[in-house]
């Protein structure tokens, strides 16, 4: 099999009845990066995008290779650090990311690097979750990225339901009842949304840091997603083709170190003075 990057999931998927977390990316080169360049200006809505993306870079999941549509069945957090992942490779490390001050309202630079985000592991059960509610005994399992799909748009109740909906397995062993699902009140989700974070692994997305201008301690948001945008893909075809007239599908199926290796001969050509 294609060596790659290997990522250890904080989830994982069951292989054979048993937990696996070993999953490995794509080597980087061109024809990932287009992928990545493209899928991130398409249309579609965000989490799909990711499934997209993902089925791309996914080289093997649990010691198998992986299929595209498995993307879509990861747990949420998996997705995320697989992504963060992803854009660690993209990147070769770590990365800037801008941000404002809350306090002054100035601006600031923050290096990322995703491996220093904390992270955990799934609980016993995963991806299941077993929860006694009044008489009744629920079996439910953690959301993934094809119910992200299916609820992006959708208003906060309407998501919700719909969510709970397709995360609901049974009901005391049997098929969930019609409607079961809208007669939960407000307790029994609560109840409910517990027991799936319990079990639920976990990524974390906030930064804690200091505005290097007031020096008032701040919490910066991190998009797991948005990193992997890869803008000058584009820009680094178009040099390498205006000076060698390669195509483009040979220039993508150079390594990305030999891409810019190409690249900087170019631009000291340039410099050369005659």
């Amino acid at each position: 099999m294609q060596t790659g990057i290997p990522v250890t999931l904080p989830g994982g998927l069951l292989v054979d009845g048993r937990r696996r977390c070993d999953a490995v990316l794509r080597p980087i080169d061109g024809w990932l990066e287009e992928r990545v360049s493209t899928a991130m200006t398409d249309g579609s809505n965000l989490p799909a995008v990711v499934s997209n993306i993902l089925g791309a870079a996914l080289l093997s999941l649990g010691g198998k290779a992986a299929a595209p549509e498995q993307a879509a069945t990861l747990a949420i957090a998996d997705r995320q650090w697989l992504m963060l992942s992803l854009a660690h490779a993209l990147q070769g490390g770590g990365y800037w990311l801008k941000s404002h001050c809350g306090d002054c309202g100035q601006p600031f630079d923050l290096y990322l690097d995703p491996r220093q985000l904390p992270v955990k592991a799934a609980g016993e059960g995963f991806p299941f979750v077993e929860l006694d509610l009044g008489e009744d005994r629920l079996r439910l399992r953690l959301p993934n990225g094809a119910d992200q799909e299916r609820i992006a748009g959708l208003d906060g109740d309407e998501a919700a339901t719909l969510l709970l909906s397709a995360c609901l397995l049974s009901v005391n062993g049997k098929a969930v009842p019609a409607g079961y699902a809208d007669r939960l009140d407000a307790d029994a989700l609560q109840r409910i949304e517990e027991a799936l974070d319990e079990v639920s692994p976990y990524v974390g997305t906030v930064l804690a840091t200091a505005c290097p201008e007031c020096g008032q301690p701040q919490q910066v948001e991190i998009d797991p997603y948005s990193a992997v945008r890869h803008e000058t893909l584009f820009q680094e075809v178009h040099m390498l083709a205006s000076a060698y007239h390669w195509s483009e599908r040979e220039i993508l199926s150079l390594s990305r170190e030999r891409r810019r290796l190409y690249l900087r001969l170019i631009e000291r050509g340039r410099n050369v003075v005659t």
